[in-house]
């Protein structure tokens, strides 16, 4: 069954996880952690992995443990309009088969957090502040590089309240209806 990744956020139950690097990242990874959390992804259904890590790290690993992989460098959220551009027709054609999709970065975490919410956004309709929301909610980080990104101001008191659950940040989509409220609420 494995062990089931520190920092976790199933977008789509069963078919997107997105999450920091199977093992951890940077100088905290643990190669007997990575084994036992690609086994969680794969037990879990995920047959494809789509790395943003600047290196290759895992990618061998994945191969080895039956997966595939997809790999995007992305250096910062800041710099990531191409790779969002990039990535976000990669998870609608392959988020139609079966099986299930993980996205990570390494300990970064913010542009997959952006990635992931503009997918839900593009494919449900749910406002991006939200899906930011349930990333900080599930322990990815999320920036203001990240939410910017995606079109979703997350000042400083935002972050505050979307943390603790008293409001969601406005996205330009919610700020854009007649009353200024999210289309979700």
């Amino acid at each position: 069954m494995g062990r089931e990744p520190k920092r976790i956020w199933w977008v789509r139950p069963r078919k997107l996880c997105a999450l920091e690097r199977p093992g951890g990242g940077g100088r905290s990874h643990r190669p007997e952690r990575r084994a036992a959390e690609i086994e969680y992804l794969r037990s879990r259904g995920v047959r494809l992995v789509i790395s943003t890590m600047s290196s290759r790290h895992n990618l061998a690993h994945y191969e080895a443990a039956g997966l595939r992989w997809h790999h995007r460098p992305v250096a910062s959220a800041g710099e990531g309009e191409e790779a969002l551009d990039e990535l976000l027709p990669v998870l609608r054609r392959e988020l139609r088969g079966r099986g299930a999709v993980a996205v990570h970065g390494n300990r970064q975490t913010d542009f997959v957090a952006a990635l992931c919410a503009a997918h839900l956004h593009e494919s449900t309709g749910l406002d991006p502040a939200e899906g930011l929301a349930r990333a900080m909610a599930a322990g990815l980080v999320v920036t203001a590089e990240a939410a910017g990104l995606i079109g979703v101001d997350w000042s400083e008191s935002a972050q505050s309240s979307a943390g603790a659950g008293n409001a969601q940040p406005r996205s330009r989509i919610a700020a854009s209806t007649a009353a200024g409220r999210s289309v979700t609420t």
